[in-house]
């Protein structure tokens, strides 16, 4: 018979609001698989406000609230990922909506494994305002939904998305754990990108659920140019951080590469507009930000101002700020 791993879900926030209500409940409403042992919400921030809105499930769901002072989010996925052994660990966000069988697909996909894999699931989206038409080919996938294919299929790149994906607890240490230069409250994107990479090198094989849906929410802010250009600069600036720690030449043909093509990018926009069509302009302005970007991260790191950051707070601190 094969063995069942134990199933945690991991839900980082920062000054929560009824949309992480709207997760648990949608997670309440899910089919649970016998092997879900813990349901961690992980938050961060100046102060806590999120323990009330957690309390509210206990009776529903085996969900735990811990705070992690201004932690920002990857110091309080570290935090959590301390807190456990080696689980399976269910990420979602706590602004997205799980469907009823999303679970199952989970515990499905990792039943008889303590590790080895890591999966993405089906991401699709709640829109307040669909963003218009010319800009959706130029979004990022957690504004546009993700399913690179309609069965489950292997991986080779780090493409699940944050907001639904999943890995062993103990695969994640191997890789290091989350890097806290990068993610939410920081200057920088690619954080669970990075650590996916990583994981790739070390022999993980990915794949794809499609059965493991959630619906993520998209307000119109997060979908407009002036976020997405924001973004796209935080996007290359989390890969050149990834690129310097990787050092060697690999970093070189990053850093010399990226130069490159920035100069290229800058040259085309210095041409006449009335040469050009609108839709290039703005495709060569999206990647001087990432170029721009990926060259800071590795600038940083090379100069020693951006050091590896992770969560090294001892055990009794993390017993300490947690209430249940």
């Amino acid at each position: 018979m094969k063995s069942e791993p134990k199933m945690v879900i991991v839900i980082a926030t920062c000054m929560p609001t009824d949309l992480l209500r709207r997760t648990l409940q949608t997670l309440a409403d899910c089919r649970l698989p016998g092997t879900l042992s813990r349901v961690i919400v992980a938050e961060n921030g100046p102060e806590s406000v999120g323990e009330g809105i957690v309390d509210d499930f206990a009776g529903r769901l085996p969900v735990e609230h811990h705070y992690f002072q201004n932690a920002k989010k990857c110091g309080a996925l570290n935090g959590a990922l301390d807190l456990l052994d080696d689980e399976f660990i269910v990420y979602f966000d706590d602004d997205v909506r799980v469907h009823k069988g999303t679970l199952m697909a989970y515990a499905k996909a990792a039943e008889g494994m303590s590790g080895g894999s890591f999966f993405g699931g089906h991401c699709k989206v709640d829109y307040d305002e669909r963003p218009a038409e010319w800009l959706m080919k130029f979004l990022p996938d957690a504004a546009l939904g993700w399913a690179p294919s309609e069965s489950v299929c292997e991986l080779t790149e780090s493409r699940a998305l944050g907001f639904n994906w999943a890995a062993f607890a103990n695969d994640l240490r191997a890789a290091g754990g989350y890097d806290e230069r990068c993610g939410p409250g920081t200057s920088a994107n690619s954080d669970e990108t990075n650590v996916q990479e990583t994981m790739l090198r070390n022999g993980v094989k990915a794949y794809f659920l499609p059965d493991a849906i959630v619906w993520h929410y998209v307000p119109p802010q997060r979908c407009s140019v002036e976020w997405l250009l924001d973004y796209k600069r935080k996007d290359g600036k989390g890969k050149g951080i990834a690129a310097a720690d990787r050092g060697g030449l690999f970093c070189l043909k990053q850093r010399y590469g990226s130069w490159a093509k920035l100069q290229l990018c800058k040259l085309a926009l210095l041409l006449p507009s009335s040469l050009l069509k609108s839709d290039f302009v703005f495709h060569c302005k999206i990647k001087v930000e990432r170029l721009e970007g990926k060259l800071e991260g590795i600038s940083l790191v090379k100069s020693g101002v951006a050091k590896v950051q992770r969560a090294q707070a001892s055990k009794p601190s993390y017993e300490a700020a947690k209430s249940i």
